[in-house]
């Protein structure tokens, strides 16, 4: 590896390999860790589902950390494929990027 290499780790990069994996994560948002499962983003923000019937709408550039299982995006792609579905790591997905905010 040359030393004049870098890799650049992002919120929306890391949110797009849990949402690819269908892992459950945790976001740091205002001090406090929310938690679940990603089920819809776009360029500003992802909603999250606890599996208990909530969902919250996050917006990226309040994300301060984000925090997931790496046996579960690992193990992702050991799972047998469901029709239709997108293994983890196959393919190339750009990450979910925040976008300008107009008010």
């Amino acid at each position: 590896m040359s030393s004049r290499t870098s890799t650049l780790f992002t919120v929306g990069t890391l949110l797009r390999h849990a949402q690819d994996a269908s892992a459950p994560v945790r976001v740091l948002v205002s001090g406090t860790w929310l938690d679940g499962v990603i089920v819809g983003a776009d360029g500003l923000g992802v909603v999250l589902d606890d599996g208990g019937g909530q969902q919250v709408l996050v917006r990226l550039d309040s994300i301060l950390a984000v925090s997931f299982s790496r046996t579960d995006i690992d193990g992702a792609s050991d799972a047998p494929a469901e029709p239709g579905a997108r293994a983890h790591g196959q393919g190339e997905r750009p990450p979910i990027e925040a976008g300008p905010v107009t008010r």
